[in-house]
């Protein structure tokens, strides 16, 4: 919740209107009934960007079955869940624009942290076969675009 206030402040500062809402990305029932909320109180949203993201960095092994499950569903399913929420409302109006925030691990790998790079190998997966299928259904109005940054400064990774 810090981090989602000191966006919004930044925002505000700039000049723009902000609605903040804090939502477990872990939780699929949370995503959907915060979306419901976003439609009710907001409208109809044309930019998605699916950015959260978490990290456990250790050996496959040593890596507990709560860090692996939760990087997964942060980090890959929680992308299928706010687009599942937000798309057909894109589709209906053949415009908007969903961004998946991966990474590079999601095209290279790295020791001791195999679980990270799969979700993110998968995170990429699913731009890519986004982007096939709207164009598949002829919904040339909804744009797709995959970031694929390198460590960034988040505190996640103190030491890659």
């Amino acid at each position: 919740q810090h981090g989602l206030e000191e966006t919004a402040a930044e925002c505000e500062r700039l000049g723009a209107t902000v609605q903040a809402f804090v939502v477990d990305c872990s939780k699929r029932e949370e995503i959907y009934s915060t979306a419901e909320k976003v439609k009710k109180d907001i409208g109809d949203i044309s930019i998605l960007v699916n950015n959260a993201g978490v990290i456990t960095c250790a050996d496959l092994l040593s890596t507990q079955d709560h860090q692996i499950e939760r990087m997964f569903e942060v980090n890959i399913l929680a992308h299928m869940w706010t687009t599942r929420a937000f798309l057909p409302a894109m589709m209906d109006n053949n415009h908007g624009h969903i961004v998946t925030v991966a990474s590079a691990a999601g095209h290279f790998v790295t020791s001791f942290m195999v679980t990270y790079c799969s979700s993110k190998f998968a995170a990429v997966g699913f731009h890519k076969a986004l982007t096939e299928e709207l164009s598949t259904l002829g919904k040339d109005g909804i744009k797709t675009t995959c970031l694929c940054p390198v460590f960034i400064n988040t505190g996640f990774v103190k030491n890659p």
